[in-house]
C-alpha cells in the first residue's frame, strides 16, 4: 500500500537580533515533509515593514523588492519540481532531500557511499585492523541491501530514516549467509547497526545531515553467559599431553591469558618491557591495551600469579621469542583458534574454546569466584567502564552453591535452638 507524503512550503523572515540590520531581515523558505521541517535560506534580506506573513508576500516596487518576489517564485517552483522528481524516481521523500536537490548539493558529497568512503579513508586510519575489517563487512552488506532491496547503488544521507534502518535490519536477519559463514544473529545485526550509527554521527558532526536517523531506533542486545573454563577443565587443559610444539606453545599462551586476562592482540606483543617489579619485589604486568592505544594511554596492571611467572620463565630463552622480542612466540589468530580447538578436544572439553575464553576464565573462574571485587577485575582487564566488565563476568552455580552453603552453616546454630 502506497502512502501519501504530507508536503508544504512556507516563507518567513528570521527576525533574530543578530540577523536584522537596518530594518531588514533574511528571507527563508520552510519545507515540511511528514511533519519534519527544514529551513532553506534564499540568501537575501527584505524590509520587515514590507513583509506580509499571513499572505507570505512582499510589498514594494523597488528593484530589490521585485527581485525578492522573483526569488520566492523561483524557489517555490524549484522545491515543487524537486518534490515531483523524487516522487517520479520513487525516491524516499524527505525535507532534507528536497533541500539538497534545490541547493544543488552534489550527490557525491552527501551520500551513504561517500560517507562510508570518508570513514574508511579518514577515520579508519585510527582503527585497529580487526575493527576496520568489521566496518568493511557492514559496508558490503549496506551496498548489497541498496542494490537488492532498494534497486539503487547509493542514497542521499538525507533519505536515511527509521524505515531505512528497520528495513536494513530485516534484510540482515533474512540474508542467506555466504559459504562458511553463519546467519546474522540478533547481536550481530545490532553490531552492524552500531557501526552504521557511528558513521551517521560523523555525518551529523560534519553537518552533512541535520537529523538523527537512529532517533526512534532501539538497540536490543541479548545478554548471554560468556563461556569460561571451570577450574577442573582448566587443569585438564594444562595437563593434556600434546605431540606438536606449536600446540604446546598455544596452550601455554592460553593458560597465561587465563592467569592474567590478556587478550590475543595484547599477548602477541607482550614483552619483558611490560613486566615491572614493585618495592616489595612483586612482579606486575603493566600495559596499554592494543584496542585503545590510539585513543588513550591509560595503563592496566595485573599482579602476576606464580603460574603466570612460571610460563614467562619457560619461554624467556625460546629462539622465536628472542627473535621477535616478545615473551611468547607469535601465531596468527586463526592458527591459535584452530590449535585450541584440537587441544580442547584432546582434553575432553566440550565447550567451544577460542582464545577469548581465556579472558573470560580470568574474569570469572580465577578472580570473581575467588572474591576479587568487580572494580579490581575491571581495572585488570583494562576496561574504561565497569559495565563492560559485567558483560564478561557471570555468577556460576558453583559460586551460588558456596554462598548458600556459607549461609546454611551460619544458620545451623539458630535452627538447632529453635528445634
Amino acid at each position: 500500500m502506497k502512502t501519501q507524503n504530507s508536503f508544504s512550503i512556507s516563507f518567513f523572515l528570521k527576525k533574530d537580533k543578530d540577523k536584522v540590520t537596518n530594518g531588514n531581515a533574511p528571507l527563508y523558505a520552510r519545507i515540511t515533509v511528514n511533519g519534519e521541517p527544514v529551513d532553506l535560506s534564499l540568501k537575501r534580506k527584505v524590509p520587515i515593514i514590507a513583509w506580509n506573513q499571513k499572505e507570505q508576500k512582499l510589498d514594494g516596487n523597488t528593484d530589490e523588492d521585485r527581485a525578492a518576489r522573483e526569488k520566492i517564485r523561483k524557489t517555490r517552483n524549484d522545491i515543487n519540481a524537486a518534490y515531483d522528481d523524487m516522487r517520479y524516481q520513487k525516491e524516499m521523500v524527505s525535507a532534507e532531500g528536497l533541500k539538497a536537490k534545490v541547493e544543488g548539493t552534489d550527490e557525491e558529497q552527501y551520500t551513504l557511499c561517500k560517507l562510508m568512503t570518508y570513514h574508511k579513508e579518514e577515520v579508519g586510519t585510527d582503527l585497529e585492523q580487526g575493527t576496520l575489517k568489521n566496518y568493511d563487512t557492514t559496508e558490503r552488506f549496506l551496498k548489497e541491501f541498496l542494490q537488492v532491496k532498494k534497486k539503487k547503488k547509493d542514497i542521499f544521507l538525507a533519505q536515511l530514516d527509521n524505515k531505512f534502518i528497520t528495513d536494513f535490519g530485516i534484510f540482515l536477519r533474512n540474508r542467506k549467509p555466504d559459504k562458511g559463514q553463519r546467519p546474522c544473529s540478533n547481536n550481530t545485526v545490532m553490531k552492524h547497526m552500531e557501526r552504521l550509527k557511528k558513521m551517521t554521527n560523523i555525518a551529523r558532526d560534519n553537518k552533512w545531515i541535520f537529523h538523527d536517523p537512529f532517533q526512534a531506533f532501539e538497540r536490543k542486545i541479548i545478554r548471554k553467559d560468556r563461556e569460561a573454563l571451570e577450574l577442573e577443565e582448566l587443569e585438564r587443559f594444562r595437563l593434556v599431553k600434546l605431540e606438536k610444539d606449536g600446540h604446546e606453545i598455544v596452550r601455554d599462551m592460553f593458560l597465561f591469558s587465563c592467569y592474567s586476562g590478556l587478550s590475543y592482540s595484547d599477548i602477541i606483543r607482550f614483552s619483558k618491557e611490560h613486566i615491572v617489579r614493585d618495592s616489595d619485589g612483586e612482579l606486575w604486568l603493566e600495559m596499554v591495551r592494543k584496542k585503545t592505544v590510539k585513543f588513550t594511554e591509560r595503563k592496566f596492571f595485573v599482579l602476576l600469579l606464580p603460574e603466570a611467572i612460571a610460563l614467562i620463565e619457560k619461554y624467556k630463552r625460546h629462539p622465536h621469542s628472542l627473535q621477535n622480542g616478545t615473551v611468547f612466540p607469535k601465531y596468527c589468530n586463526q592458527t591459535v583458534n584452530n590449535y585450541l580447538k584440537i587441544i580442547a578436544t584432546k582434553a575432553g572439553i566440550e565447550k567451544r574454546v577460542t582464545f577469548h575464553v581465556a579472558r573470560h576464565t580470568f574474569a570469572t573462574t580465577i578472580t570473581l569466584e575467588n572474591g576479587v571485587t568487580m572494580e579490581s577485575v575491571s581495572k585488570m582487564l583494562g576496561h574504561a567502564s565497569i559495565r563492560t566488565t559485567e558483560i564478561y563476568s557471570k555468577v556460576k552455580k558453583k559460586k551460588v552453591a558456596n554462598d548458600m552453603k556459607e549461609l546454611r552453616d551460619k544458620m545451623r546454630p539458630a535452627l538447632a535452638k529453635t528445634g
